[in-house]
């Protein structure tokens, strides 16, 4: 008689999505990576708030208090590391994404570049927070005239209001219509990504795009939730096809019992 083979059973969660008991190794990676990139941030962002349309002894005065330059170097620093691993979590989203998107589509590799473009404009913001403060406690030098000061933390707000935000945006958008439709994550990470998008569009729109960023938060945090606790919907290959049996009929064994 034919050996008897029992498939094994798949747990979905409600959403109908297959959970993933035991989470690959760069899944986790990956998730941890954008759990750490969102403490990251939120600390970049609310260590120091540099002051914006203030007067010239205001500046002054706001820049020569040594705590306030200290606050601004730990929310450099905090910003340069979440640059990096925010890399590392959207390397294993284009993974999930590229799983289950057709070969001619490229909306994942348009995702991926939006995201490098965020990690590398996050990455100048960050240097312009604290370039000032870095060079005076460890250069020995002066601080600059007001103009500077002042360009420098507008310099700060409009890159990743402007820039950076933009395009996390974008990747937002690529990535939640991806899961929307070929469900590589739980659905309802791709309609909280819709939220995100109207959200900072209107942020944006407003020329207040810095306070979207919470939103990139709170959606990098679900989309780290749903790559550990859910895998990749399998694809049909041909090489997983059962291969015919010379003499016999596809997929039985030539053995018998």
């Amino acid at each position: 008689m034919l050996p008897l083979t029992r498939r094994p059973r798949r747990r979905h969660n409600a959403w109908g999505c297959e959970m993933n008991r035991s989470a690959q190794p760069s899944n986790i990676l990956g998730a941890v990576a954008g759990v750490a990139f969102a403490i990251l941030f939120f600390i970049g962002l609310a260590a120091v708030d540099q002051p914006r349309g203030a007067t010239d002894q205001e500046l002054v005065s706001w820049w020569s208090d040594s705590g306030k330059r200290l606050d601004s170097m730990i929310s450099m620093y905090a910003m340069l590391l979440a640059g990096p691993l925010f890399l590392v979590f959207l390397a294993r989203l284009r993974a999930r994404l590229r799983a289950v998107e057709p070969a001619d589509g490229g909306w994942t590799d348009l995702a991926f570049a939006a995201g490098i473009v965020f990690a590398a404009v996050l990455s100048l913001c960050a240097a312009s927070r604290g370039v000032i403060a870095q060079a005076v406690r460890f250069g020995d030098e002066p601080l600059p005239g007001p103009d500077t000061l002042r360009y420098a933390a507008e310099f700060s707000q409009v890159a990743l209001g402007l820039v950076a935000i933009p395009f996390a945006t974008l990747l937002v958008a690529v990535a939640s219509a991806l899961i929307l439709n070929a469900r590589a994550l739980a659905r309802w990470v791709g309609w909280l990504g819709l939220v995100v998008v109207a959200g900072s569009l209107v942020a944006v729109a407003l020329q207040v795009g810095a306070i979207a960023s919470p939103l990139l938060m709170v959606w990098v945090l679900a989309v780290s939730f749903g790559l550990w606790r859910t895998r990749a919907p399998q694809t049909t290959t041909a090489a997983s096809a059962p291969a015919a049996v010379p003499g016999g009929q596809p997929g039985i064994s030539a053995t018998r019992g």
